[in-house]
């Protein structure tokens, strides 16, 4: 049993983001009665998911471990997020510029996120049914 959940976990990573975020918007949808907050509050509890997605979907398409290059890109973005803060406003508030840079997150690897899926689906049909 604890076997197959461990073989199975880059799997349910993989599906994951998707279900997480669908069911986070309904959730906070229902708390709050506000669409842009529920949307706010589903993009920043679940851009990681999509994180973890993103870098398991290319470490198995690439063969090569990733998860480094992101942290670093995440690192050099937050960095150039808090510059433009600090010439914008002079004054530099860190929560402010994680959340932007967890709603950049979540948009960029949620559109990566969807085309590896793309890709994945489709090497797979064409895998199975071209030949």
């Amino acid at each position: 049993m604890k076997e197959e959940i461990i073989h199975n976990l880059p799997f349910i990573f993989i599906i994951m983001p998707l279900i997480a975020t669908l069911t986070l918007y309904q959730i906070s949808f229902f708390i709050f009665k506000h669409r842009w907050k529920a949307i706010h509050l589903s993009v920043q509890w679940t851009a990681v998911f999509y994180i973890i997605a993103v870098t398991i979907l290319l470490e198995k398409l690439i063969e090569q471990n990733i998860i480094g290059y992101i942290l670093i890109g995440l690192i050099v973005t937050l960095a150039v997020i808090l510059i433009i803060q600090w010439k914008n406003n002079t004054e530099v508030i860190l929560l402010n510029g994680l959340r932007v840079l967890w709603r950049i997150c979540f948009l960029l690897f949620a559109v990566t996120y969807m085309v590896l899926i793309s890709y994945e689906l489709f090497q797979l049909i064409y895998i199975n049914y071209a030949n």
